[in-house]
């Protein structure tokens, strides 16, 4: 019950039980009750439209994060894509030395 501590609330009772009587203090108890619960009530209810009224900004703002990094994610899966298509199918081969002869001298120009 918030910050309440059970020595508060025994001289809470004591109190009410003084200035109340013992007749009128169990009429005053539900009365106590019923507000406290209705307090609660109406707390819960307000935040809820909170909450609701905070869903469509929200994703407002979460398709707006999508669409400024829709592009940057197609990048990004095109170069990992292109990351992985083999090397073969990029550039030719390159000549081995036992193809080049002796090995010191580089290859002729194709002419």
């Amino acid at each position: 019950m918030g910050n309440l501590g059970s020595g508060e609330l025994l001289v809470i009772f004591f109190v009410a039980l003084v200035v109340l009587g013992p007749k009128r203090l169990p009429d005053a108890a539900r009365q106590v009750g019923r507000a406290v619960h209705e307090i609660r009530r109406m707390s819960g209810g307000f935040q809820r439209e909170i909450r609701e009224a905070m869903q469509e900004p929200m994703r407002a703002a979460e398709q707006a994060k999508a669409d400024i990094l829709d592009p940057f994610n197609q990048a990004a899966s095109a170069a990992a894509d292109s990351i992985k298509t083999p090397l073969s199918d990029i550039d030719p081969p390159m000549p081995s030395a036992s193809n080049r002869g002796d090995g010191d001298e580089p290859p002729a120009p194709d002419a």
